[in-house]
């Protein structure tokens, strides 16, 4: 049984999300959708899923963007736990009834504050994390609706679905919580042009992130743990594994 990740390019992916949920015993299979990998013909040995980000747009009319579609709507209809994170998000939500649009007055580049609604602060993946916290974004589409019976959990001053989630189990983020500071630069040396819209240069990206990382990877690390926690089965639970991964 494993976690499935799927990738839409060489630079995004799970990345430290990945790794705590390594550290708690997770077994990752890759999927990387931009090398035309296929994705599992059934759910038969699958724990959860995890779609990351990636360049493209949960618009476009591409094969494998309907095929992903299906296999989340599968997992989510399941009941397994299904993660979305930005692309993955909006191709999560898109595939669950709702709606993905423009970001309105262009992308969304860099750090900006992130506030939990009052749902999301007392939703369990949020445990321990702060009201309001600066999140790293790039992106100029976005959740403009949320899937039927959906609750928002976090909003931010130009995106008014920042998290959301779907049953017990099913999570989109728009933002990038899985980011290091590598990462940051990748994706500004990958997309000058991004950051020439969004009005901000590398120095004064790099300044944020030296700014803000330290406490966004602390809390990062508390949002990761919890979905950890979520993505393991409820056989192991009941034998007390997830006891066990706090000791």
């Amino acid at each position: 049984m494993a976690v499935v990740v799927i990738q839409h390019s060489p630079s995004t992916g799970a990345q430290r999300l990945g790794a705590v949920l390594r550290d708690y015993g997770h077994r990752l299979r890759v999927i990387s959708l931009h090398e035309h990998h296929d994705l599992p013909a059934d759910l038969d040995d699958v724990d959860g899923v995890v779609t990351t980000g990636g360049p493209q747009s949960a618009l476009d009319d591409h094969e494998w963007i309907e095929a992903e579609r299906g296999f989340l709507r599968e997992a989510d209809a399941a009941a397994l736990p299904v993660v979305g994170i930005c692309l993955g998000s909006q191709i999560l939500a898109t595939a669950l009834g709702g709606v993905v649009g423009p970001v309105a007055g262009g992308i969304e580049l860099g750090w900006h504050d992130v506030t939990l609604t009052p749902v999301g602060a007392e939703d369990p993946v949020h445990a321990g994390i702060a009201w309001t916290s600066a999140q790293f974004h790039w992106h100029r589409q976005q959740v403009t609706t949320q899937p039927p019976g959906a609750r928002v959990l976090a909003c931010s001053q130009r995106c008014p679905i920042q998290a959301w989630a779907s049953g017990l189990r099913t999570y989109g983020f728009q933002y990038h919580p899985e980011i290091d500071r590598s990462t940051v630069q990748t994706w500004a040396r990958e997309d000058p042009r991004d950051l020439e819209d969004a009005g901000v240069t590398l120095e004064q990206l790099q300044t944020q992130t030296d700014e803000h990382y330290p406490a966004f990877e602390r809390l990062s690390r508390r949002l990761f743990e919890s979905i950890a926690l979520l993505l393991i089965p409820a056989d192991r639970q009941n034998r007390g594994l997830v006891k066990d991964l706090h000791h």
